[in-house]
């Protein structure tokens, strides 16, 4: 059973992890923003609508992590497609290295390994 501090934890970690999720998927190749959000459905921890994908796009492309171009498409509008920035890969490498470390840190403090030094 989720408690209701539960549920508010996971919305937070969530919202730290959602550009990473970003930056991983333009990484290897440019995205439109439907694209992305069906994408992270994929994985059920990272679903989002498509209307809540825009405005974090809108965020990491001010930070220049990720930059954009418009493209017309054969099926409706022109797509405006997100890729990523020589910033953004080194945000990406950098803040992936850091959740690797507390990862490992947590998974040594479950293991008794802080208080064995």
């Amino acid at each position: 059973m989720k408690s209701k501090n539960m549920d508010s934890w996971m919305v937070q970690l969530r919202k730290g992890t959602f550009e990473l999720a970003i930056l991983s998927l333009v990484k290897n190749q440019a995205m439109y923003g439907y694209e992305i959000s069906s994408a992270l459905k994929q994985l059920p921890v990272f679903a989002i609508s498509e209307g809540a994908i825009y405005p974090i796009l809108k965020r990491m492309t001010e930070k220049g992590w990720i930059d954009f171009y418009w493209e017309d498409s054969l099926e409706g509008p022109r797509r405006k497609y997100y890729q990523i920035t020589k910033e953004g890969s080194l945000i990406l490498a950098d803040r992936i290295e850091k959740y690797k470390e507390i990862y490992e840190a947590l998974l040594l403090l479950g293991e008794g390994g802080a208080n064995n030094e």
